[in-house]
C-alpha cells in the first residue's frame, strides 16, 4: 500500500449532542483522553497508538445514524464483547460472509448520540 509522508494520521471529529455522556462511552470502552483543556472547553480527544479521534459539542441538532458509521477495527471481538458487558454497555453480535473465505463478525453499538458503532473484528477461517 502507497504511503504518502505528508499525511500522518486521520483524526476525525464528531460532533455529539451530549459531550459528558459520549465521553463516558468512550472510556467505558477504555479509549483514554488524550486531550482535554480550557483552550476548547467543548471539544475531548481520545487516542491509542492506532486510534485517534476528538468528539465536540454539536452546535446545532443533528441526525448522526444518517451521516456517519463509526468502524473501529478490534483485534479480538470476542475480547471487545467481554469490555461491552463489563462495561454494561448493549450490542448486537453481526456475523458476516460477503465473499467465500472471507468471514469475520462485529459489534453494533449505539453512543448516547445516536451513532452507530460498529467494532470490526478480523478476519475469520
Amino acid at each position: 500500500m502507497p504511503t504518502d509522508p505528508l499525511f500522518t494520521r486521520l483524526a476525525p471529529v464528531l460532533n455529539v449532542s451530549d459531550l459528558p455522556a459520549e465521553r463516558a462511552f468512550y472510556e467505558r470502552l477504555g479509549l483514554p483522553v488524550i486531550y482535554e483543556g480550557p483552550e476548547y472547553p467543548d471539544f475531548i480527544a481520545f487516542g491509542t497508538d492506532t486510534v485517534h479521534f476528538g468528539i465536540q459539542q454539536a452546535p446545532a441538532p443533528n441526525d448522526p445514524p444518517s451521516v456517519l458509521t463509526w468502524q473501529i477495527a478490534v483485534s479480538d471481538v470476542d475480547a471487545a464483547a467481554d469490555r461491552c458487558r463489563e462495561a454494561g454497555l448493549d450490542y448486537e453480535l453481526e456475523h458476516n460472509t460477503p465473499a467465500p473465505g472471507w468471514t469475520y463478525r462485529r459489534l453494533l453499538l449505539r453512543t448516547p448520540s445516536g451513532y452507530r458503532l460498529a467494532l470490526e473484528g478480523p478476519t475469520e477461517q
